[in-house]
């Protein structure tokens, strides 16, 4: 790994700060800021607003224009070699005359990679790898959608002291806090869809639309998801109403009936059939390769204890938790926890996590928890990206 001085780490830092404004906004782009530094100041900055919009680099060097000659840029991502909607950002470096380009990770994309070579032929001294856990953590769902096409996936769930989602008698708003809820809604925001099962759509019969606070923009409302195995929801659910969103996307069995499938079909919504897997549960494996086919790089799974036990436990499809404890007391044997199914068979086989934070979201708790086999990336020497693999460190 290079070393960095305390400077270019402060300008990187700069960048990814930028980088991160574009939550919710960029997908199926990658999140990225830029900032141009001359004589140790920073002259510029820019960041990606969107698809079909500048990128960083591009936004900085036009903000910059004449004054970006003989510049340092700094971006969290490799410059990208490839003509989309966008000219390639290394022709506008190489254009302006900056002199070193600093970046954290190399681009996934094969088709958009290669910026770095590029530079270096134009006589550009460029180095990578600047930050670049911070910025592989940033746009995780980028890059593991582009090398395996399927979504990164986030659980978050909530529960009392004694890990129940609900009473006996099924009441369950609220358990969790509003500042724990507005958390909720920015998760929301910036994934692609967010899924949930049958009798959390029956029980609450959520919108599933993201309500940003504050001054939160968002390009789009994320798709709504639901498995329905036997097509039992009724159709008067907000879930299937187009004005709290768009199309629905249904995932329910083989033997599903057909006359249900084509009345959600004729009201524009889409239907996919999955396999049942033990238990008589959809494959929620195969959902999620199936969004991650219509281009889903991020989902949102909003359990309940059925559903979280097939993600986390049965299925083990969970990237990272978002687990809010409250602090109140629901008892009750009838009373559903957390995570149902069948559990865990035995200690040794019970999936092990690795918690990353713990705080507070007002008055609730607030553990971020990643499996310890969750996917991860690995960068090679050469600046690309190694086979994934369930258990590999970014290097």
């Amino acid at each position: 790994m290079e070393n960095f001085t305390e400077r270019q780490t402060f300008f990187m830092k700069e960048a990814l700060r930028l980088a991160r404004r574009g939550w919710g906004m960029v997908s199926p782009n990658p999140m990225v800021g830029a900032v141009l530094v001359k004589r140790g100041k920073v002259i510029a900055e820019g960041w990606h607003t969107g698809p079909g919009n500048q990128h960083a680099e591009a936004a900085a060097l036009s903000a910059a224009g004449a004054k970006a000659e003989n510049a340092e840029l700094y971006v969290n991502l490799e410059p990208c070699a490839h003509e989309g909607r966008t000219p390639p950002c290394v022709e506008a470096i190489i254009k302006a005359g900056v002199s070193k380009v600093y970046y954290s990770i190399p681009d996934p994309n094969p088709v958009a990679s290669g910026g770095r070579k590029i530079l270096e032929e134009a006589g550009i001294e460029t180095r990578g790898g600047l930050l670049e856990d911070e910025a592989f953590e940033l746009n995780q769902f980028y890059i593991k959608h582009t090398l395996t096409g399927i979504p990164f996936v986030i659980l978050k769930t909530a529960a009392s002291l004694d890990g129940k989602i609900a009473t006996a008698s099924g009441d369950s708003r609220w358990i969790s806090s509003k500042v724990a809820r507005n958390f909720g809604h920015h998760l929301r925001s910036g994934v692609d869809a967010i899924l949930i099962g049958r009798t959390t759509a029956a029980n609450d019969d959520p919108e599933l639309s993201a309500r940003p606070f504050g001054k939160r923009k968002m390009h789009s409302q994320p798709r709504r998801v639901v498995l329905d195995p036997s097509l039992k929801l009724p159709l008067s659910l907000k879930l299937f109403n187009p004005d709290f969103g768009g199309p629905t996307i249904v995932f329910a069995s083989p033997e599903a009936p057909e006359d249900k499938a084509r009345k959600l079909k004729s009201l524009g919504h889409k239907l996919f059939r999955v396999p049942r897997g033990p238990g008589g549960l959809l494959r929620l494996g195969e959902a999620l390769t199936r969004l991650g086919r219509l281009g889903a790089q991020s989902v949102l799974i909003e359990p309940g204890a059925t559903l979280a036990a097939s993600a986390l436990i049965e299925e083990k499809v969970v990237d990272l938790a978002h687990i809010f404890i409250a602090p109140k007391f629901l008892g009750g044997q009838d009373s559903p926890s957390m995570v149902g199914g069948a559990g865990a068979p035995s200690l040794t086989l019970a999936p092990e996590q690795e918690i990353l934070k713990l705080g507070r979201k007002g008055p609730d708790l607030h553990l971020t928890v990643r499996p310890v086999t969750a996917w991860r990336a690995v960068v090679l020497r050469d600046g690309s990206y190694g086979a994934p693999t369930d258990k590999v460190e970014l290097k």
